[in-house]
């Protein structure tokens, strides 16, 4: 259960066929990272290496890191293995989060005033619209990724 919250929530993986060289890949994505103070047009914020990169959106500061390195496979030579996830204070805010919501629909509850009910709702729909906007980060990501090499393939990792 713990591995299904996990994967669900807070990583997930895939792997990426390319059809270009990598390093024409990681050059085109560090030209994308926002380097500067002023690099407002700068889609991501992160570092590339010779091998692997590891990336958010710039622009929303609650966006996914996006964790990508080349694996050499014998038959396919430049395949990404990507890890999506969420960084130690987005966790930490999400338990939190539950905590206090938990708390406060407990005292209501305690109270017989049926404001818990609206609580409980509330707190679901703020977990759905989180998801929604890590599922847009993601799918972002991947088209972005499918604009520099269009006959690249996605492939959801196994979890």
């Amino acid at each position: 259960m713990r591995i299904i919250f996990n994967e669900m929530f807070f990583k997930s993986k895939y792997i990426i066929e390319f059809s270009k060289p990598k390093e024409e890949i990681l050059n085109d994505i560090d030209k994308n990272l926002s380097k500067k103070f002023f690099d407002w047009n700068k889609c991501f914020a992160g570092k590339v290496s010779e091998n692997s990169f590891d990336i958010k959106f710039s622009y929303d500061k609650m966006s996914p890191y996006f964790k990508g390195k080349f694996v050499a496979k014998e038959d396919k030579p430049e395949t990404i293995g990507l890890t999506v996830y969420h960084g130690f204070f987005s966790i930490f805010g999400n338990i939190f989060g539950t905590i206090v919501m938990l708390i406060f629909a407990i005292v209501l509850f305690q109270q017989e005033n049926y404001f818990w009910i609206a609580a409980i709702i509330i707190y679901i729909l703020i977990v759905l619209s989180s998801r929604v906007r890590v599922n847009n980060a993601k799918d972002n990501f991947f088209e972005y990724l499918k604009k520099l090499d269009t006959y690249s393939k996605i492939i959801p990792g196994k979890k």
